[in-house]
């Protein structure tokens, strides 16, 4: 007789919590597997099938204690009750073991998915043969068929959702599916199930095997196991993902490190936000760059997962909300689940803007820059979503780690600017210096002029009274050519002499531009000779111990002879009542000298046997604008400079002294290999002696006795002269006359020299000129009429004037016949 079961909807409900329950904590330590290795694995894959396919046998027994026949008692065969458990848990590691992430493939997952299909039926069908009561079982063939597409497919699905991501939603997913898998299958197989009573009139069946109490309470402890294991998943299933999210942070940490220390900043952003973007999960990522001047987010670095467009270009900081921007300008990091729900973007063109960039949650970290908004990183989502306070955290440290770089590049980008124009600004300052330097040189000649003056001032009466006294003789004595002739000679050999005096006086208070040249220390002194005489006055005596054989130095000719000028200067002021000074000269070899480098020196000593100095003063002796000298005799820079320029010329100074006995300053520069250039010979007498033809020379100066004398002399040569007092009388000349060569004075009023050659060669281009000047600086006429501009030095006599006159026009002619 067939008998209809019924079912406990109670314990129906708790076999399905079981299925589902054991299927998570199954599925979730089988995702150990994969993060495992060795030993540890094959641990995580017995619990995983312990627990899987104790939760399908336990289900079974729940699921068979809900289903009850009506007058009849059940009891269970205990070996094919355990062969049962121990089936499926096989199967179950069998299939977990091939669905392993390290080694799936679609024909893999589907014999994963028959195996622990294969597990779910065999337990099932043994556990229903378990069964002992007074009974038979019948199945119908189409619903075991069902039972077990359904059991394959469902375990199927379950691996396939399990091991596709380490998601939670799919993991619940997974056990949803693998619960139906087990449930399902049960269900349609007791579909598929027929009880039909076994008749027994003469003796009552006996049943022997596990009774249902019995089994409920086995039931009851397993499950209390799968309870404990499933905490212990849980537990170890969070411990597990906070290790493997500080391992990611730490590997995302070193990688952005790397890339940071190796990359230019664009590259090493779009990397930066890449990995940003991987590592947190989201839609989009990047960086904005503040405009301050126009209010304006310039959007460079944009990293997207293809299901949003990149955030590229420019946006008005408004249409992301003012209290957004409020809240960054603030240095405030904006953290937005919703912004279509939150107080802070309920602005209209905030939700306007983030419809239009299809995003809905938003993390924003803002670099302040000096009180000011600058630069921000952003996190985008495209979905509601909340943001975990160690990823609020841990983001801001990554932004803080891109700051560098973006500030670097800022900085990159200024020095770029500054270099742009540092070359400029280096040679206006070292133009800057070298005139400050030159103007101070020239300060120092000046001052030593002024110490100069009064002897020059004798000697130069004395020329002066030589030259008149010489021709008042010749004017009492007119009728006697002879004694003419000899006053005459006497007159101009004192002339000379004054010549060579102003000459020397010009020469040295001239202005001059620093040039370090191979040059003999020996000359320059030879040459300063006469003007260190007269410097030093008739109670000094003047003694020199210079080196036979000299050696070229890299110097300053000019610095040279305001250090030996000075330093006589000061030598005089030390022997007030007369002394020696004795200027010498001497190679020197240094090694390992802390001031000086390896080599040969020229040295140049001046020493006097003056008062000394006392340990104070020789201490202070080189300091700017330190003097012992009475108030307005002396500035404190003569030393000073001195120093400055032996140690641009590669040298330095060194002093000596003693209290009663004297000083002796040593200045030491250092020898060159390169050979000093002679001083080119100056116009001689004997060139007069070249033939000369007669020229038409122009002539014009504005010293009326100077130009009748030069126009009488050039006469007497034989040359014809125009002669003209200023720049327009000459112009008046050209107008009907061509001349050979013109001779003109460089400081004229109204037009000078410059500026009337110029005029000059506008109509008579290959006229060769000669400027005449009694300036000895000669540098504005050279920048007005060019470094090859002939120039004859005032005073000068007629045989020089016409030698120059030859020399030019030779000049002239071979250029001509060159051409």
């Amino acid at each position: 007789m067939e008998i209809t079961g019924i079912y406990d909807p109670l314990l129906v409900s708790l076999s399905l919590f079981i299925a589902v329950f054991a299927s998570f904590t199954g599925l979730s330590l089988a995702q150990r597997m994969s993060t495992a290795a060795g030993r540890v694995s094959s641990l995580w894959l017995i619990a995983a099938a312990f627990a899987l396919g104790g939760g399908i046998w336990s289900m079974h027994f729940v699921a068979m204690m809900a289903f009850s026949l009506p007058g009849m008692n059940t009891e269970y065969d205990p070996w094919l009750s355990i062969v049962s458990l121990l089936i499926p848990i096989a199967l179950t590691g069998s299939g977990l073991t091939l669905a392993a992430p390290s080694a799936q493939s679609k024909g893999r997952l589907f014999l994963a998915g028959l195996l622990m299909g294969a597990g779910v039926l065999a337990m099932h069908y043994l556990g229903m043969a378990a069964m002992r009561m007074p009974a038979t079982i019948a199945y119908n063939a189409m619903w075991v068929g069902v039972s077990a597409v359904i059991a394959v497919l469902a375990s199927t699905v379950a691996i396939w959702l399990a091991f596709g991501e380490h998601r939670t939603g799919r993991r619940l997913a997974a056990s949803v599916a693998m619960g139906i898998a087990i449930a399902g299958m049960h269900y349609t197989a007791m579909r598929a199930a027929t009880f039909a009573m076994v008749p027994t009139p003469d003796e009552p069946f006996e049943v022997t095997g596990i009774e249902q109490s019995s089994l409920a309470l086995i039931v009851a402890i397993f499950a209390i196991v799968l309870l404990v294991m499933a905490l212990g998943a849980a537990r170890i299933d969070h411990l597990f993902k906070t290790y493997e999210r500080r391992e990611a942070r730490i590997a995302l940490r070193l990688q952005v490190a790397d890339i940071l220390r190796e990359k230019g900043s664009v590259a090493a952003l779009d990397e930066i936000a890449a990995l940003m973007g991987s590592h947190f999960g989201v839609t989009r990522t990047g960086y904005g760059q503040l405009d301050p001047d126009e209010d304006f987010f310039d959007y460079e670095v944009c990293w997207s997962d293809g299901t949003v467009p990149p955030l590229l270009g420019r946006y008005p900081s408004a249409a992301f909300g003012e209290k957004i921007v409020a809240a960054l300008a603030g240095g405030v990091t904006v953290v937005v689940e919703d912004l279509l729900a939150e107080q802070i973007s309920d602005e209209a063109r905030t939700r306007d803007t983030a419809r239009e960039v299809d995003t809905r949650a938003i993390l924003v970290v803002p670099f302040v820059r000096e009180g000011r908004l600058r630069t921000i990183i952003y996190l985008n989502d495209r979905n509601p979503r909340r943001w975990d306070s160690e990823d609020i955290a841990f983001m801001e440290e990554l932004a803080e780690r891109t700051r560098l770089v973006i500030e670097r590049d800022i900085v990159e980008q200024q020095l770029r600017e500054l270099n742009a124009t540092l070359e400029q600004r280096v040679d206006e300052r070292t133009r800057e210096l070298q005139k400050a330097q030159e103007t101070l040189l020239q300060s120092q000649k000046m001052e030593a002029v002024g110490q100069l003056v009064a002897g020059m001032a004798h000697d130069f009466n004395n020329v002066l009274a030589s030259v008149i006294g010489a021709f008042n003789l010749i004017l009492r004595r007119t009728d006697d050519p002879e004694r003419v002739h000899k006053f005459a000679e006497a007159g101009v050999e004192a002339a000379e002499r004054g010549a060579k005096l102003t000459g020397q006086l010009m020469a040295f208070s001239r202005s001059h531009k620093i040039q370090l040249r191979p040059m003999l220390v020996c000359d320059v002194i030879k040459d300063m000779e006469d003007l260190l005489a007269r410097t030093l006055g008739p109670q000094v005596k003047l003694e020199k111990a210079l080196n036979p054989n000299p050696a070229p130095v890299l110097a300053d000719a000019i610095q040279v002879e305001m250090m030996i000028l000075n330093l006589a200067i000061n030598a005089r002021d030390a022997m007030p009542d007369g002394g020696t000074l004795t200027i010498s000269t001497r190679k020197h070899s240094f090694v390992g000298d802390a001031e000086l480098a390896d080599g040969d020196y020229i040295e140049l000593a001046v020493r006097d046997t003056g008062v000394g100095m006392d340990e104070v003063t020789l201490r202070r002796a080189m300091e700017p604008f330190f003097t012992t000298k009475p108030l307005g005799k002396g500035t404190g820079l003569g030393l000073a400079q001195i120093y400055g320029s032996a140690r641009q010329a590669g040298g330095t100074v060194r002093i000596e002294s003693e209290e009663g006995v004297g000083t002796v300053i040593r200045v030491f520069l250092p020898c060159t290999d390169r050979k000093p250039k002679r001083p080119a010979s100056g116009i001689t007498s004997d060139e007069t002696d070249m033939a000369l033809g007669s020229l038409h020379v122009l002539l014009v100066d504005d010293d009326d006795h100077l130009r009748s004398v030069l126009v009488q002399g050039l006469n007497d040569q034989g040359h014809r002269v125009s002669a003209a007092s200023n720049g327009k009388e000459a112009l008046l000349i050209l107008e009907t006359e061509t001349p050979q060569v013109a001779v003109l004075d460089f400081a004229m009023p109204d037009m000078n020299g410059a500026v009337l050659a110029e005029q000059i060669a506008a109509r008579l281009p290959h006229l060769p000129i000669i400027f005449v000047s009694g300036y000895a600086d000669t540098s504005a006429i050279k920048n007005a009429a060019g470094e090859n501009a002939s120039i004859l030095q005032k005073p000068f006599n007629l045989d020089q004037l016409s030698a120059t006159l030859n020399q030019v026009c030779s000049q002239t002619e071979s250029r001509k016949s060159e051409s």
